[in-house]
């Protein structure tokens, strides 16, 4: 049977509450997941235009003659199963319409959705892969929260840390992922997303597709959309968001396997990245700070081995220092 003539035949089931449990739950997905909002609307109105109505009992003044209050109105329209007054016929559409505007908060309700939340350690990653087939690489010192499976009008995430993700296109739903004041808004697309706590910027780099990227602020919202090879940055602290080109975007479907490729980078930019993975405190002497490092790092390995490599194609030496690490020349 076509959904069509389904939720039909599960509405005059449910006008003249005849539903079972399961037809009922079946009748609410119908009017959830409908598409054809006109039929919809078309199919409450029929029922409301085909009910008579009939003026309430006890409202016409005594001095009114009383052959005017003797008026006979026509008796109440039969339904298949008995007589409906008008009040009841208009409750009962007035809850399908509250259906209608509100399926999914009503859906939520009815059914709410079971969250889920993922979390990586110092030098953890994991992949994973969502209900909607959006996949997700998730990288050291992070968490994911997702829902079992999306069923609102909009997927939305919640991400505390830095995540490469691969979102299913589904143009009815955008995909939405929450970090703090940030979000990211998309379609369908592959982008990163570094956003730890701590971290003083959120970016967001896309790889792949379109991205609409909102700050939300006290009394307004700052929004910028990016496409492929463009990053945003949000300075928390600030409340500012910029844009710019990104042409080693690319780089990102390495390193969210932990392998990180420098092509000349500030040695202040490399310290940045290993101390965002490995999630510990490091300073670099000044002299070192714009000299540029050739390479790639497996951020997958222990400190000491990123460390170890570092300074060696750097000429450099570590240690430790209390709670840090110090890199000298």
């Amino acid at each position: 049977m076509e959904e069509k003539e389904e939720l039909k035949q599960l509405y005059q089931l449910y006008l003249t509450n005849q539903c079972s449990a399961e037809e009922l739950e079946r009748f609410f997905v119908l009017i959830k997941n409908s598409k054809d909002d006109e039929a919809l609307l078309d199919l409450m109105s029929a029922s409301w235009d085909q009910t008579q109505g009939i003026p309430e009992s006890g409202l016409l003044p005594d001095f009114l003659p009383k052959e005017t209050k003797q008026h006979q109105f026509p008796p109440t329209r039969r339904i298949r199963f008995g007589y409906w007054p008008v009040a009841s016929a208009a409750a009962i559409l007035l809850i399908l319409s509250c259906l209608f505007f509100f399926r999914s908060t009503v859906w939520e309700i009815i059914s709410p959705v079971h969250q889920l939340e993922t979390y990586t350690a110092n030098t953890e990653r994991k992949q994973l892969q969502l209900a909607d087939g959006t996949r997700v690489w998730l990288s050291p010192n992070s968490k994911l929260k997702y829902p079992e499976e999306f069923k609102a009008e909009q997927r939305v995430v919640n991400l505390d840390g830095e995540a490469f993700f691969e979102v299913a296109h589904d143009a009815d739903h955008p995909f939405i992922i929450q970090s703090g004041k940030v979000n990211t808004s998309v379609l369908g697309t592959s982008f990163n997303i570094s956003a730890y706590p701590q971290q003083a910027d959120i970016s967001v780099t896309l790889v792949t597709g379109k991205v609409s990227v909102a700050l939300q602020k006290d009394n307004s919202i700052s929004e910028m959309t990016i496409i492929g090879n463009q990053q945003v940055v949000i300075n928390k602290a600030e409340e500012k968001i910029s844009k710019s080109d990104f042409p080693s975007a690319g780089d990102y479907l390495n390193r969210r396997l932990g392998h990180f490729d420098y092509k000349g980078t500030a040695m202040g930019e490399v310290i940045r990245d290993i101390a965002l993975q490995y999630q510990t405190r490091i300073q670099l002497s000044p002299e070192l700070r714009n000299r540029l490092f050739f390479g790639n790092l497996d951020m997958n390995k222990s400190l000491v081995q990123t460390l170890n490599k570092l300074c060696i194609v750097m000429e450099a030496r570590w240690e430790k220092n209390g709670g840090q690490y110090v890199i000298l020349k």
